[in-house]
């Protein structure tokens, strides 16, 4: 990570690159001379170095574009999204320019005065004059733009739906899938709530609309929305219960055979792919018999999405994600030990812990990202996410289900209900007047530096305290800096 930060800063703030770079090895060097072991100098080194040139090979392959302006372009529609002022947002793939295959992915604002965009969605085949066409700026933000490197974006266009023409329709087997659980939800639950329910389940927020994710989000319940640890935790729960006298060996290998189909489902999203390899590790580990350490298994999350993509410490699905799991490892016992010494019930106390501790390391996040801190989130999940958790376990169920039994369906329209309750709470809470706090802009790199000092001073952090004093304090000064 810090490799990466090095590499981004070098070419765009070369004093904090320095001052990162300064932090990263400043720590590294005086553990190495703690543990009197050069390997806790050389493994950071060398990792510092292979992250550099990760980057700067993606950013080098992302940048090389095609070097004329196409006055036609054809492409397949694999996302839409609504937006304000009658514009939408499409995103497509198999992209020919004047009827030359190319490589990359193109983002299409396209504007509509008629209504006519209704006709197109996931898995249609256009093609348009564009009005304006530009090659993606992977640096137009604060940070790149790891979402446009990782869906291979090299273009942007805007355009007129009149002067687009629909071709057919080309959808994938995921889309397909997708598309059929999608019909069996309208025919039992309220449109409302087929929204909500599609999003939650695909983490796909193509039928949500602005008002709907705006009362989630301000509300600090948006990653209800999208699949995270949550959703996997409940369905790898169900499946191994589902699976509880089959061989263990075999119980894993289904399991993982499914997560690696319901990533594919979801876009190979980040947040699930960091799930299911926890979730993965989990069960090897009691199978093997082995203690589980989350944050060993959390590192080895990131380093496999960062061999995929080298940006992904940019994406803000990675980080909130990652953040959640941190928060909850760092922070969670403490929290709960504390509370239960003032006689809280264990129940109640873990509870409060989680839903603390995530709130605490996804501050500074939403805070640079949304430039606002939610500060009702901690009671609005510990009062929606056992609820939601009820009602996700039966929609996931029978939208499986339903695939092959389409009948089983008939069974979801109580969860109208729970959906309704969980729409009304967010909206409730989204819109009290103190709920949201603004922030000031800050720098990106407070992120990790204020993770590293989360770190440092946890009990996972076994030097002794006057040692964790010595690098935490240069760590504070340098957080507090940037933040002043």
């Amino acid at each position: 990570m810090m490799g990466t930060l090095f590499a981004y800063y070098s070419t765009q703030y070369t004093i904090v690159a320095s001052i990162t770079a300064a932090l990263t090895f400043g720590i590294v060097i005086t553990v190495a001379i703690l543990k009197r072991k050069i390997k806790y100098f050389i493994i950071p080194l060398a990792t510092f170095i292979i992250a550099i040139s990760g980057y700067s090979l993606a950013v080098y392959s992302f940048n090389k574009k095609v070097e004329f302006v196409p006055t036609t372009i054809q492409a397949r529609v694999y996302s839409v999204s609504k937006a304000e002022n009658q514009r939408v947002v499409l995103r497509a793939d198999n992209c020919t320019f004047d009827d030359k295959t190319i490589d990359g992915n193109i983002t299409v604002y396209l504007y509509d005065n008629d209504g006519l965009f209704e006709n197109i969605h996931i898995g249609s085949v256009i093609k348009f004059k564009p009005e304006r066409f530009n090659k993606t700026d992977l640096f137009y933000h604060d940070t790149p733009d790891a979402n446009a490197y990782a869906n291979n974006l090299r273009y942007t266009a805007v355009v007129n739906m009149q002067n687009v023409t629909y071709l057919k329709t080309d959808n994938t087997f995921a889309e397909k899938i997708k598309s059929q659980i999608k019909q069996n939800l309208n025919g039992e639950l309220t449109n409302e709530n087929v929204e909500i329910a599609y999003s939650a389940l695909f983490g796909d927020k193509e039928l949500l609309s602005t008002e709907q994710y705006s009362a989630y989000k301000l509300s600090g319940v948006a990653h209800l929305l999208a699949v995270s640890g949550l959703h996997v935790g409940i369905i790898v729960a169900i499946l191994c219960w589902v699976l509880k006298r089959v061989n263990p060996w075999v119980k894993i290998a289904i399991v993982s055979l499914f997560l690696i189909f319901y990533t594919y489902l979801c876009g190979f999203a980040t947040s699930i792919i960091r799930a299911s390899i926890m979730s993965i590790v989990l069960l090897l580990s009691s199978t093997l018999r082995k203690e589980y350490d989350s944050l060993s298994a959390i590192s080895l999350a990131g380093m496999i999405l960062f061999v995929v993509n080298s940006l992904v410490i940019f994406d803000i699905g990675f980080l909130m994600s990652f953040s959640c799991v941190l928060g909850i490892t760092l922070l969670y016992k403490p929290i709960s030990i504390a509370l239960q010494k003032i006689h809280m019930p264990k129940l109640i106390a873990d509870s409060f812990a989680i839903s603390c501790a995530t709130m605490v390391s996804l501050m500074f996040i939403m805070a640079y990202y949304f430039k606002t801190l939610n500060i009702i989130s901690l009671i609005a999940n510990i009062l929606l996410i056992p609820i939601f958790t009820f009602g996700f376990t039966i929609v996931f169920v029978v939208s499986i289900v339903s695939l092959f039994l389409p009948f089983v369906t008939k069974i979801l329209p109580p969860v109208d209900y729970i959906f309704d309750f969980i729409n009304l709470c967010a909206t409730v809470l989204g819109n009290l007047k103190f709920a949201n706090l603004s922030t000031t802009s800050m720098h990106f790199i407070v992120i990790p530096i204020y993770f590293a000092l989360i770190l440092i001073m946890s009990r996972i952090c076994t030097a002794r305290h006057r040692n964790k004093i010595i690098i935490s304090l240069p760590t504070l000064a340098i957080l507090i800096g940037f933040l002043l």
